[in-house]
């Protein structure tokens, strides 16, 4: 036999033992395909929970539990029974998601308008002003100092808005504050025992230069005039002189 022809049945006999491993591994290596999702078992969708009625930390807890995201929490404005809880959620409960997709909750702030005395702020401390806000669930914007010849600093003068009884959440409130009164004091309209008292506690020496007849009973007793005028600069030992009603000449004092 010469070397083509045994070449040729060499290479007849390769293949065919070749067609004969492949009919016999093929079984074992193409069996019955089974085709596994890239997500696995988290492709199989999940039932979102009802979180209505209780706090965001528990809908939280609840929601990350069963295997879904926590996307958003949203405020709504409600009544003060349900303050504070999730009052609406997306999607509803019982709605089939796949596992991990997002949930928005809704949760009640409480009522747009709340109580609101601003009469009861003034002549309280800056501080405790604020914290009397904040009781109320409002907030501030604020303060503003202006001087005020009676209002000790740092206490409130006014407040605005001046709404009695309630007001929107969504107003702020400035508080007006006293910066103190570094001049002569204002005594126009006090008694002078009064006014006498004030100055003193600045230094000063009252001087009662006149007094007025008046026909007005509340005005007697009174300062009617003073000088120098409120707000003037003074040294220690200053004297003010004042002029003060009196029953008199027309007066009711007089028969």
């Amino acid at each position: 036999m010469n070397k083509i022809v045994f070449f040729i049945v060499l290479a007849v006999v390769g293949a065919g033992l070749g067609f004969l491993s492949g009919i016999v591994s093929a079984p074992m290596v193409f069996d019955t395909p089974v085709f596994i999702s890239s997500m696995g078992v988290s492709a199989a969708p999940v039932t979102v929970p009802d979180v209505l009625g209780i706090t965001r930390a528990e809908a939280q807890r609840i929601i990350e539990g069963g295997n879904l995201v926590l996307a958003g929490e949203w405020t709504e404005y409600g009544n003060f029974e349900t303050m504070g809880m999730v009052v609406r959620q997306d999607p509803p409960a019982g709605t089939q998601v796949p596992r991990g997709a997002p949930i928005n909750i809704f949760w009640n702030v409480g009522p747009l308008f709340r109580p609101f005395y601003p009469d009861s702020l003034v002549g309280l401390s800056a501080s405790r002003a604020e914290e009397k806000i904040a009781d109320w669930q409002l907030y501030t914007a604020g303060r503003t100092r202006i001087p005020h010849p009676s209002i000790p600093e740092g206490e409130v003068i006014a407040v605005a808005p001046w709404f009695s009884d309630s007001i929107s959440v969504r107003r702020p409130v400035r508080l007006l504050i006293s910066s103190g009164w570094t001049g002569i004091p204002v005594l126009t309209g006090l008694m002078v025992a009064e006014a006498e008292s004030i100055l003193v506690s600045r230094r000063l020496v009252m001087e009662i230069v006149e007094e007025r007849p008046v026909t007005d009973i509340l005005k007697e007793g009174t300062i009617l005039e003073q000088f120098p005028y409120s707000g003037s600069n003074y040294s220690s030992g200053d004297t003010v002189s004042v002029v003060t009603g009196a029953i008199g000449a027309g007066g009711w004092g007089e028969w």
